[in-house]
């Protein structure tokens, strides 16, 4: 708050015109009861504390009076009661008036008759000084009020340009003329200009296409797109903007900047349904997991590419996601899409971005692709097989050369990611049938990872068994212990085509079909009711074949049935619960 001693070279200028205009002494104490002004024969008071007995005390910090005006210091009573009566007190004559601020006592101003030529001036004239006095104080009363006033707009300015200079947001004020007169930091270090002085040029000298601010409607509360090159570079912001009135005669206009990085944090958060995923969260605890997991550890600190090969519903996105999360990206954006589900003739414009205006139809601020959105973090792209002809050359591009070009664009724009594909399916057929690039497959098969089916995990049908019953529980609020033994001969049997989206679903029938504590193989899906291998027709045991007579027997029909190329030889391993190996050794064996 502002005291009167915070203007004292004004209260010191009035003092002296006061002392010039009636030739007496000027006093003026503060609100703390101090002497800060004393002029002439008083002078030697200045700096001393008025006393407590005195009048100026009692008629006006105590009795809260506007003014008082003492003829004779010698009879007037309250001057009797003053500690100074007839002892050290010089004056014989007072005039004083409060100095007020609003209804704040902030200081008092006095004339003081010490001579008797004073004393007869003053006696033919102490209202004119008490009215000048009242005008000494409303003068000084409105400069405690201006100074505090600069002091609130210093203070506000310094406030509001901290926070105008801290706010991730760049913001560009500019005058009518679109000169700009000021910018915050944040913009500065978006344009990298953080050494230069801008202040006084047109903002078009850096934005050649904002909007026209002649245009009437000029708050424009949606978001646009725009870029500039910056040392070479393309960079992509998003900015709206606003009207201003500097005062009320001036107009000026902001403009709000976004750099693009912020909104492709908020597309991998929104994009990234599972989560963060670490090989922890990957639930089992087989040797063959503990062993592929490893694997992923391994691949995890480069950045070459990665194909995962396997069938349906072996989480090979979750496993992408891990490899992304145990990476050095692991804190910038993962970036899923799903190939198949997205029709042909969306998905150049969904995976490389168009500008605006490209094609009929196209949005006309242009948009991003998956592949800018993904940069300097990881793009999945599940089952990849599906990817066009056409567009398996882009991709080769993005491959090789790390920069992607949007649709109806004409510059390239370098982008920094790790591509993980995925495929249930086998790659090297598409390949030889030309349905699928052979460069393009060996540039993104660098790592070719083949992710185990269900089957081979041995006791991790029942760990997840476990942890889908508990997910449920929760989700359909019951409570259901787990199964029964004969269930888990049944799951331990049987061959999880569908591996563990399928082993998934099925808990997720049974928990939502069972009212009893365990699951009964009765609420069940019906294939894995009527599921039992114990089907062999045995009469008698001269009947009996021999297990070698069986196996050959199983072997061949599962070879008629999936064919006896490479992918059919593999496909009958997985139908007959055997390895790749294992089928081979077989086939030699019984001359298949």
């Amino acid at each position: 708050m502002i005291k009167i001693n915070n203007i004292i070279d004004a209260v010191n200028e009035f003092a002296e015109a006061t002392k010039a205009a009636f030739k007496m002494d000027v006093m003026v104490v503060d609100e703390d009861k101090k002497i800060i002004v004393a002029t002439g024969e008083i002078c030697e008071v200045k700096g001393n504390y008025i006393v407590e007995s005195g009048i100026i005390n009692k008629e006006i910090f105590i009795n809260r009076k506007k003014h008082f005006i003492v003829s004779d210091t010698i009879n007037d009573n309250i001057c009797k009661r003053c500690d100074k009566y007839k002892k050290t007190c010089i004056y014989k004559n007072v005039v004083a008036a409060g100095i007020y601020e609003e209804e704040n006592l902030r200081g008092v101003i006095s004339l003081n008759a010490v001579t008797e030529e004073q004393v007869k001036f003053m006696a033919h004239n102490e209202q004119n000084i008490l009215n000048f006095l009242y005008r000494i104080s409303s003068l000084l009363s409105s400069k405690i009020k201006e100074v505090q006033a600069i002091s609130n707009l210093k203070r506000n300015s310094y406030f509001l340009n901290g926070i105008f200079n801290v706010i991730n947001k760049g913001v560009i004020v500019v005058d009518e003329n679109q000169n700009i007169i000021k910018i915050n930091n944040y913009m500065k270090q978006l344009l990298s200009l953080d050494n230069i002085n801008i202040i006084g040029k047109n903002i078009t000298d850096i934005f050649g296409d904002l909007p026209n601010i002649e245009n009437s409607d000029f708050n424009n509360l949606e978001f646009n797109e725009i870029s500039i090159k910056i040392n070479g570079q393309t960079k992509f912001f998003l900015f709206n903007s606003t009207s201003l009135l500097l005062d009320h005669n001036t107009q000026a206009f902001a403009y709000f900047f976004d750099d693009t990085k912020m909104i492709k944090e908020m597309t991998s958060d929104t994009n990234n349904k599972y989560g963060l995923v670490s090989l922890d969260d990957i639930i089992g605890n087989s040797k063959v997991l503990a062993d592929f997991k490893q694997v992923i550890r391994k691949v995890s600190k480069t950045d070459s590419t990665i194909m995962l090969s396997g069938e349906t519903g072996t989480g090979k996105e979750l496993f992408a996601r891990a490899i992304h999360y145990e990476s050095e990206r692991s804190s910038e954006p993962f970036i899923a899409i799903n190939c198949s589900a997205i029709p042909e003739t969306l998905i150049e414009s969904e995976l490389f971005g168009y500008e605006k205006g490209a094609f009929t139809g196209a949005n006309s601020k242009g948009k991003h692709g998956k592949f800018y959105l993904a940069d300097k973090g990881t793009i999945f792209l599940d089952e990849i097989e599906t990817m066009p002809l056409y567009l398996q050359q882009k991709l080769l591009r993005v491959v090789e050369r790390k920069e992607i070009e949007r649709i109806g664009g004409s510059e390239c724009i370098p982008i920094n990611i790790r591509i993980i594909s995925a495929t249930n399916v086998r790659m090297d057929e598409l390949v030889k049938k030309g349905q699928f690039r052979e460069d393009l497959y060996h540039r993104l098969n660098v790592l070719g990872l083949f992710v185990p089916p269900l089957r081979e995990r041995g006791n991790d049908v029942h760990v997840l068994t476990d942890y889908f019953i508990k997910k449920f529980n929760d989700r359909f609020n019951k409570n259901i212990i787990g199964v029964n033994d004969e269930i888990k001969d049944i799951f331990s049997r049987y061959q999880w085509r569908g591996n563990i989206r399928e082993l998934q679903n099925t808990i997720e029938y049974a928990i939502n079909m069972e009212t009893s504590d365990y699951i009964k193989i009765e609420n069940l899906p019906l294939n894995l009711q009527k599921f039992d291998n114990h089907d062999l027709n045995v009469v008698n045991n001269s009947n009996l074949p021999t297990l070698s007579e069986i196996e050959k027997t199983y072997i061949k029909k599962a070879l008629d049935f999936y064919g006896h190329s490479e992918k059919g030889i593999i496909d009958s391993a997985n139908a007959l619960g055997i390895s790749r190996s294992t089928i081979y050794r077989k086939i030699t064996k019984y001359d298949l």
